[in-house]
């Protein structure tokens, strides 16, 4: 009979223990996890750019409150529809114009730099959406 309490009371133990320890990683592990954000419904070519280049200052987790309240992506589908076209508007002319990503942030991230191939992927996607949203 004792050593069947030894062996329950030694099971009870490591239960214990194993299962502070499944809280314990479990908490570490989602602090490292990856920060999935809500997208606003684009195209997958078109987030891929976006979460890629401008959700560092256009989600309302950013730090920059002139960029979110400019636009900011998590919010998209509650703007109306004219507020989109003229987010996308503005949107096409920053980007022919080079003026986003700011040179500023780019200096410190240069790997967000849209290249030739995803500045005309967004150019072309911004027009056509414009288009789809007037009809």
């Amino acid at each position: 009979m004792r050593l069947g309490e030894i062996i329950l009371g030694v099971s009870f133990i490591v239960l214990i223990a194993s299962l502070s320890y499944g809280f314990h990683n479990r908490d570490i592990n989602e602090e490292k996890s990856v920060d999935v954000k809500p997208t606003p419904g684009f195209p997958e070519e078109i987030m891929e750019i976006v979460v890629h280049s401008c959700y560092d200052c256009h989600t309302g987790e950013s730090g920059n409150q002139k960029a979110k309240d400019a636009l900011d992506f998590l919010k998209w589908n509650e703007y109306k529809t004219a507020k989109k076209i003229q987010l996308l508007n503005k949107i096409q002319e920053v980007l022919t114009e080079e003026e986003m990503p700011p040179e500023k942030y780019l200096n410190s991230n240069p790997e967000i730099k849209l290249s030739e191939e995803q500045l005309e992927t967004m150019t072309k996607w911004t027009e056509e959406e414009i288009d789809r949203m007037l009809e």
